[in-house]
């Protein structure tokens, strides 16, 4: 179909009508009857048609199927651990080993495990932001700083260290470009990656010291301490029982799941970490340490192998609503996609503008494809294949081209009602999907202004 500006209507309804209503389901239900519209007016069967066959491919489609079973395998892991309590446990001792006492070392606990638990966005943030809501609660943090934390260092710090599968995924879209050593590049960009160094600096700034914007400051105003911690561990076994012996479950489960996906990586990719299969490594990962979570549960609680079915299905039913989210986002972001909304955003570049005022322009073009789609791999697919040939018919380095891209993305997906790492992050720490894009949003705004600056001086060097 012909690149129209109308091609942004379905996102930009899902966004606004999730942001006033707080109803995401139903934004996303909306954007993908609107796109389906669009694709097929003015033939009703066909829209009805387009409208069904759209959702269910997304979710037959064998490569999201194991994003499903992912995120459902994440909810019945979680399960597993504070269901079947040594989740409580393992928080209890490092609060009597007072290496948390504070809310200044807690935040910062949260913002370190971020940095070091790289592996891919969507687990970094689950292990971070389960690991920590707890100890939020008990220490009176809102669970809004914890989900603003998660979100703004995990999925910024897995593309600013990018041995996992963000890095293959986009060294195989830089390859495919024509650049010569692709990987050398690929790591040079990493210095221009702008958002993603604000974001991940600006969380640990915020972290140590405890800076409220916008409506954060409401939700921290209002947060006390064990304002939900008597919900927090549900119907497990008493904290007295096993209590190293649960510890040790729970570090075993978390870092086989942080060890298991470059050695998958590595078995899938025939010895090469970045021809890995990404999405099948963290599927693999992720039951594997559910597997040691539930033996372990079984082996050190006094629970039976009916406690643990329960507790598995308890956690994957507590998952599935954020799931058919997560379904729809990227079945709307694939219909946006055929509707041409990046093709026609990145129309809006021409010959005429200045060198100086690319960079900035291809970082902007990218935010809002990234926003507008709430897709980071989307807008990396849609993007890097216009910076980089860009950059390579001006005779300019690509790196600083490739980084745009890239951060552009990053900070689309950031500030997006509709992103699944977004939602994920929400997921974790147990907020209102809403309330975090709410709060989340200044502090991504602030690094994104700072990036567009960054880009400009970039350009007037180069």
């Amino acid at each position: 179909m012909e690149l129209s500006w109308t091609s942004l209507l379905p996102s930009l309804l899902a966004i606004i009508f999730a942001i006033i209503t707080r109803k995401v389901l139903l934004a996303l239900i909306g954007g993908i009857i609107l796109a389906n519209v669009l694709l097929f007016w003015p033939a009703p069967e066909s829209i009805a048609y387009g409208t069904f066959d759209s959702t269910w491919e997304t979710l037959v489609d064998p490569g999201n199927m194991l994003v499903w079973f992912f995120t459902l395998g994440i909810g019945a892991l979680f399960g597993v651990l504070e269901k079947g309590g040594t989740f409580k446990q393992f928080v209890l001792k490092l609060e009597r080993k007072q290496w948390i006492e504070s809310k200044r070392r807690a935040r910062f606990m949260t913002w370190v495990l971020g940095v070091i638990v790289f592996i891919e966005s969507n687990v970094t943030i689950m292990i971070s932001g389960t690991t920590s809501r707890p100890i939020y609660d008990r220490l009176g943090i809102s669970r809004e700083k914890l989900a603003y934390i998660v979100d703004s260092t995990c999925a910024a710090i897995c593309i600013l260290i990018p041995l996992n599968a963000w890095g293959a995924f986009n060294l195989t879209l830089i390859s495919k470009q024509g650049v010569e050593q692709p990987l050398m590049v690929f790591i040079q960009s990493i210095a221009f990656n702008f958002y993603a160094l604000f974001a991940v600096l600006l969380a640990l700034f915020v972290a140590l010291f405890d800076w409220n914007i916008g409506p954060m400051k409401t939700f921290e105003k209002n947060a006390v301490p064990d304002q939900v911690s008597k919900n927090t561990w549900g119907d497990g076994p008493d904290e007295t029982v096993s209590f190293g012996k649960g510890t040790a479950v729970v570090l075993t489960s978390l870092i086989s799941l942080v060890v298991m996906v470059p050695v998958m990586l590595l078995v899938t990719g025939d010895g090469v970490l970045v021809e890995g299969d990404g999405t099948l490594s963290v599927f693999i990962a992720i039951y594997i340490a559910l597997g040691i979570a539930s033996i372990g549960t079984l082996l050190t609680q006094p629970v039976n192998l009916k406690d643990i079915v329960e507790y598995l299905l308890k956690g994957a039913w507590n998952i599935l609503p954020l799931a058919v989210i997560l379904w729809l986002s990227i079945a709307l972001g694939g219909l946006t996609r055929d509707l041409g909304t990046g093709q026609f955003l990145a129309s809006v570049l021409d010959g005429s503008v200045s060198l100086w005022m690319l960079l900035p322009l291809i970082f902007v073009l990218s935010a809002i494809t990234g926003f507008s789609i709430g897709s980071s791999w989307g807008t990396f697919a849609i993007m890097l294949p216009l910076a980089i040939p860009l950059a390579m018919t001006l005779g300019l380095p690509p790196a600083p081209f490739i980084a745009a891209a890239i951060s552009g993305g990053i900070f689309g997906d950031h500030a997006s009602p509709i992103s699944d790492t977004t939602i994920i992050a929400s997921m974790a720490s147990g907020v209102e999907h809403i309330d975090h894009v709410r709060t989340q949003l200044p502090y991504a705004l602030l690094a994104g202004v700072g990036a567009t600056l960054a880009y400009s001086v970039t350009g007037l060097l180069m």
